[in-house]
């Protein structure tokens, strides 16, 4: 079965959260978050979840759902096992003085990951073209 692949944002301080959202059953308008949750300040893990349709989420960026690609159902696991853990996560970047770890290195926030993971997707032929 060929399922929708999204993304979807939801309010953050200072900035919104983005994730991945895949439609794994559409008839209960319910799916999969794929996501790194954290902080630069902590650094992230990569924390998926079922979750019901983004839109029906209290803390949902209204019109953030956008759809990116289609999956086949049968390569869910490979999305997983060769793309969202192959990407690691952001590591923790800044000191709680706001010193950044790494000087010479831009910040790489859960936006940065998520684009990576959509990237390979892709390339990998995961993820194909609406």
């Amino acid at each position: 079965m060929l399922l929708k692949v999204y993304t979807t944002e939801s309010i953050g301080a200072p900035r919104n959260h983005i994730a991945i959202c895949i439609e794994t059953a559409p008839d209960e308008d319910a799916g999969w978050l794929y996501h790194v949750t954290g902080t630069i300040l902590n650094g992230m893990e990569y924390t998926p979840r079922e979750t019901p349709n983004p839109a029906h989420l209290p803390e949902y960026v209204p019109s953030s759902i956008k759809q990116i690609a289609t999956i086949e159902e049968d390569n869910l696991d490979k999305f997983v096992k060769e793309v969202c853990l192959a990407v690691p996560p952001p590591r923790a970047q800044v000191t709680l003085r706001g010193t950044r770890l790494y000087p010479g290195t831009p910040l790489y926030r859960c936006g940065d990951w998520l684009k990576d993971v959509q990237e390979m997707a892709f390339q990998k032929g995961i993820f194909n073209s609406p």
